[in-house]
């Protein structure tokens, strides 16, 4: 199956909802997180979100888009495609469509001296201008990620895009809950969102560099050629 090679190294942290998502109690489960983003996944939600994205712009209708899904033939696509429109489908259907546009990349700065990439994140030109933010895998954010990740694009917004910091949010999970058997669609704006306060946040991201200082002084590890697997549980 081929010679161990020594492994990567991140340079740069994950960008936004990957680095909140590795973030928890367990700073082990975080260094871990960084391991696995070494092997940068297949991106298989990225037709899934251009679909969302054109029905809510008016290009598509919602059974267009299924039609659409249908034909990707790719099974792993298609089936996130199908999963996330049939969840999202009575969202897709009653929400006014508009111009959307995807702001230039953000960033804030970490208690170490690095910065964290915010992106994407969409605007929505409706008659009262929406910020948005898409978290389409399988795995859910926990409330305090959400709200970690609420304050992460507060203080990027205000650094980067100041003209949007008084636009309302529609943070858009489509994930599996646990104890779930299937995806469940979730709008946060920023009340139910519930943005960490700045010091929570510090605290948060040192959870973060913490994490990642550690995982850098572990060093390269001697790693064996990984067989082929279903990713498609992230």
């Amino acid at each position: 199956m081929g010679d161990s090679v020594l492994s990567t190294l991140l340079t740069e942290l994950p960008s936004f909802l990957s680095a909140v998502s590795m973030v928890g109690d367990d700073r082990s489960r975080t260094i871990q997180g960084l391991v696995r983003a070494e092997h940068k996944s297949p991106p298989r939600y990225d037709l899934a979100r251009d679909l969302f994205l054109d029905v809510l712009r008016g290009n598509f209708t919602i059974e267009s888009a299924f039609s659409q899904a249908q034909s990707l033939p790719l099974e792993i696509e298609r089936k996130c495609a199908e999963e996330i429109l049939n969840t999202s489908k009575s969202f897709l259907s009653n929400e006014p469509v508009g111009r959307i546009g995807l702001l230039s990349p953000m960033a804030i700065p970490l208690p170490n001296g690095m910065e964290l990439a915010v992106s994407p994140v969409w605007i929505r030109h409706l008659s009262q201008p929406r910020l948005m933010v898409l978290h389409f895998w399988r795995q859910p954010l926990s409330q305090w990620q959400l709200s970690a990740a609420a304050a992460i694009l507060i203080s990027a917004v205000k650094r980067d895009e100041p003209e949007c910091r008084y636009l309302d949010l529609d943070f858009i999970s489509v994930a599996v809950p646990d104890h779930s058997p299937e995806r469940r669609f979730r709008r946060y704006d920023w009340y139910t969102v519930k943005p960490l306060e700045d010091e929570d946040l510090h605290r948060f991201l040192g959870r973060l560099c913490d994490a990642w200082k550690e995982y850098h002084n572990r060093g390269p590890r001697v790693i064996k050629p990984r067989r082929e697997r279903d990713l498609f549980d992230t």
